[in-house]
């Protein structure tokens, strides 16, 4: 609360939300709220995964808590599912609380969901200290022996080798190609180089070698013999020792790289940044205990690592959700596992690939859901969802942001992974649809009350609500602050109240009764292109 306190824009933020609170509750009658129980329709919510724009998520579903609309299924992955772990725990009934999760969207920072890159300051400096140890330590050995490095101007020695570093660490991937270049012109290859990298390859090296050529003419070595190396020589030897260590690097290449791989991912594990940091954070404002006994069904997605297969973490047990109205209880028996600790669960579901670390758990090791599925759909209908709202925090075409580091092309890379998995179950859903709304218009019934039955599956129209911000969000994936992700809260809480007066609406136009017609489907084995082909066979 102090951070939000503290900031003016964040307190502009409320006070814009709470005037939209206000005035959405004022105009919420009395007959839309009794519209919810009129009909007997279980309602699912779908979260997404999407990093610092879940705030978005938050906001629609305070639109749903102050609507008093009833969520009797959340599904969620990733960021979803930290949102849907606030709305389900901090109430008991079925019409959650947002509240603690908007507030947290407003306090939050990057250093308190884990994301602090002083971490990596600590890593350079034990690679610093190990460098200078050994550095040190031949140092003395040499000196012992009669061999060391004579300083007449010792300033100007250690910042020659200052420079000589930072051109390594800036230019080293363009060095290479220069050499690249004059192998395949000193064999005759038949290649035609890029002018613009030769150029920029010359640059490097002249740089680089430059550099290092100061560093060796301005500390002289000084032999056992008692021969201070004098300048007539330091061209020579310098360029005599740099031919010797390109030369050793060329030859010993492949030891050299293997020894060093094992040496740098030393102080790398599975993310970039622990998981201490945002479970403390989560922990405290999440009671495990009301998110374990809440009415509200919560499945929440996580990526078993080891096998690549989806694991649905749930906070009922697995005899619970058999007995609830429409449930699938072959998936429940197979795919839901009641985590004792759903909140370790909500960890592993959101641990977002590259940018933190993966979470062991039961003898197995999970990360984020969404590199499996970012829209859960398929839990949330097989846990017996009537009725769908699809919360995305993406617009209808994705950002397109700058790529400069790995980290954001992993990022990025998991966005389009993601947004795939996402199009796959959306084109099931509409696919599936379309078949009951077919059979519905041959019966003469509402699509609704149609059962396909395909072997031992059956599959119902399921009436679905798109929640989506119109136009891309002010916060990235990364972008946990409060700042930059209050105005996703509200953006959110419009949305949310748009789709509620829709679902309004839909309820007032369904029947009173709809007895469902069931329509079981057979493959036709003849078909030529050997393709599903259902028709059928009995109706009731």
């Amino acid at each position: 609360m102090a951070h939000s306190k503290a900031n003016p824009d964040l307190k502009a933020e409320r006070r814009k939300l709470e005037e939209e609170r206000h005035k959405f509750r004022s105009s919420l009658s009395a007959e839309t709220v009794r519209e919810w129980t009129r009909h007997d329709q279980r309602v699912g919510v779908v979260l997404s995964g999407g990093g610092a724009r879940g705030a978005y998520e938050a906001g629609v579903l305070l639109a749903f808590q102050d609507a008093q609309l009833p969520t009797h299924i959340i599904a969620a992955t990733s960021i979803g599912s930290i949102n849907a772990a606030f709305y389900a725990a901090h109430s008991e009934t079925v019409v959650g609380n947002a509240e603690h999760a908007v507030e947290a969207w407003y306090d939050i920072t990057p250093t308190t969901v884990g994301i602090d890159w002083f971490r990596y300051i600590l890593v350079l400096t034990g690679l610093t200290a190990v460098t200078a140890g050994l550095g040190n330590l031949f140092r003395e050995w040499a000196w012992e022996n009669g061999v060391y490095i004579q300083l007449s101007r010792p300033k100007w020695t250690w910042f020659s080798l200052f420079l000589t570093g930072a051109a390594v660490l800036f230019y080293y991937d363009k060095v290479s190609y220069l050499f690249h270049v004059l192998g395949n012109y000193i064999f005759k290859r038949r290649w035609l180089p890029d002018k613009r990298k030769v150029i920029e390859s010359i640059v490097a090296n002249a740089i680089v070698w430059g550099c290092g050529i100061a560093f060796l003419m301005l500390a002289h070595i000084h032999v056992s013999t008692g021969e201070i190396l004098d300048s007539s020589y330091d061209l020579f030897l310098t360029a005599a020792a740099f031919a010797l260590i390109a030369a050793m690097g060329f030859l010993f290449r492949k030891q050299v790289s293997l020894f060093s791989h094992k040496f740098l991912r030393l102080p790398l594990r599975t993310g970039l940044f622990p998981n201490f940091e945002r479970t403390r954070f989560l922990r405290s404002r999440i009671p495990l205990r009301g998110l374990m006994n809440s009415p509200i069904r919560v499945a929440m997605t996580a990526a078993d690592v080891s096998t690549g297969s989806e694991v649905v973490f749930t906070n009922a047990k697995a005899e619970d959700l058999i007995r609830d109205r429409g449930v699938d209880g072959g998936f429940v028996m197979r795919e839901t596992s009641h985590a004792s600790d759903l909140l370790l669960g909500m960890i592993a579901s959101s641990a977002f690939p590259i940018v933190y670390e993966a979470v062991p758990m039961r003898k197995g090791i999970y990360t984020d859901g969404g590199i499996v599925s970012n829209q859960p759909i398929r839990p949330a209908i097989r846990l017996g969802a009537d009725v769908l709202f699809l919360v995305m925090v993406e617009a209808g075409e994705q950002k397109r942001t700058d790529i400069k580091t790995f980290l954001d092309l992993g990022v990025r890379a998991i966005d389009i992974l993601t947004a795939q998995n996402l199009k796959s179950d959306l084109r099931m859903l509409k696919s599936v649809n379309s078949l009951c709304a077919q059979y519905a218009e041959e019966l003469n019934v509402r699509a609704e009350q149609v059962r396909l039955h395909v072997g031992d599956r059956c599959y119902r129209y399921l009436k679905a609500f798109t929640i989506a911000p119109g136009e891309d969000l002010e916060a990235g994936v990364l972008d946990f602050d409060g700042a930059l992700t209050a105005p996703g809260v509200l953006r959110g809480y419009q949305d949310g109240i748009r789709r509620v007066r829709s679902f309004a609406a839909y309820l007032s136009n369904l029947p009173a009764e709809m007895p469902p017609r069931e329509v079981r489907l057979v493959p036709d084995q003849l078909s030529e292109d050997h393709h599903l082909r259902a028709k059928a066979a009995k109706t009731t």
